[in-house]
Order: structure tokens, then sequence, then C-alpha cells
């Protein structure tokens, strides 16, 4: 009787299912707005909108972490400018960094080898890849080639900057033919 309830213990802890890793719960930066208007020839329309306003850098850093690219670049930018929170630019290059870093569909995995066969390494896919952001890593050239990194190089920034251009992002292409092109007389 009691190794019965123990193996049904047992088995009731091994099949709950375990509680996922609890993601911040972050508060929506939208409003939704809604407007009667009449127009030139007096017929009146129902506009319904939703916009999005300046998040609070709380909010910001909230999305972030939760792994929104869009948001660790704009945490980043703020860190970089000092702008409502104290000026990081290490912590801004970092995120920026990490922003730009595509995010691959697959995972490798090394697998021990048995009975003296050697080990190997197997793909395994955990679903579509995400590409980098094009724009953080714009930002994270320009902070370098503007002095503004933390150990700013300008070597490294216009290696990242080219990146970025041969990307086809264009305000990377942009400043890069104008770096190369030198001042304009």
């Amino acid at each position: 009787m009691k190794h019965r309830r123990r193996a049904a213990l047992a088995a009731a802890l091994w099949l709950a299912p375990l509680p996922a890793a609890a993601k911040p719960a972050c508060a929506p930066a939208q409003e939704r707005v809604t407007a009667l208007i009449r127009d030139a020839a007096g017929d009146m329309h129902l506009i319904l909108a939703t916009i999005r306003g300046r998040m609070t850098t709380e909010q910001v850093r909230c999305w972030a972490a939760t792994g929104d690219r869009r948001m660790m670049t704009e945490l980043a930018r703020r860190l970089e400018a000092g702008d409502g929170i104290a000026r990081d630019p290490e912590r801004a290059e970092d995120l920026y960094k990490i922003a730009a870093t595509p995010k691959p569909g697959t995972l490798w995995i090394y697998v021990p080898g048995v009975g003296g066969q050697p080990g190997r390494v197997m793909p395994h896919t955990i679903g579509p890849g995400e590409p980098g952001l094009p724009e953080a890593a714009y930002r994270r050239a320009l902070m370098h080639i503007e002095g503004r990194a933390a150990r700013p190089s300008y070597r490294k920034g216009l290696k990242l900057l080219k990146q970025a251009a041969d990307g086809g992002y264009p305000p990377a292409r942009a400043r890069y033919a104008a770096i190369m092109n030198g001042p304009s007389t």
C-alpha cells in the first residue's frame, strides 16, 4: 500500500507540467481613439485608430527583456543618449549587438557515441530563423565611428557599417558611400 502511494505520487510529480519560464507581463503602450468626422461634402465618417505613444523607459525595458529586438534597439538608443535613464554606452552597445545578431533556426547538439562508436553533432530544428535588425547594426557602427562607444574604434565601426551596407540597409549604404567618397567640396 505504501509503495503504491509513493509510486502514484512519483507518477503525479513526473507527469505534472512544469511551470513555464515566467516572461514579464508588459503593459501595452497603446491608446485606442474613436472619432466622428464630417467631410467637406457633409458626410459623416467613423475613424478608429490605435495610437502608440512614447513608451516609458520601464515599458521599453520590460519589452526588451522579452526579446523584442525593436525594444532592445530603443532601450539601447536611450542608454546611449541618457534619455530618461542613466547614460551607459557599454550596455547600449551590448543591446545593439544582441538586436543585430540573427537567430538561427537550428540548434546543434552533441550526442555521445554508444558502444565504442564516436560521438556526433546533430542538427535540431527549433523553428524558423530570425534575421538581425539592421537598424541596430547601423547604430552600433555609428557609435564607434562617431566616438560614442565605451571603447570606440573607427576601424571596427567602419567594418560594422560595411556589413550593414552590404546587407542592404539604405541609411548604412548612404553613410558608407559618403565616407568612402570623402568630403565634398
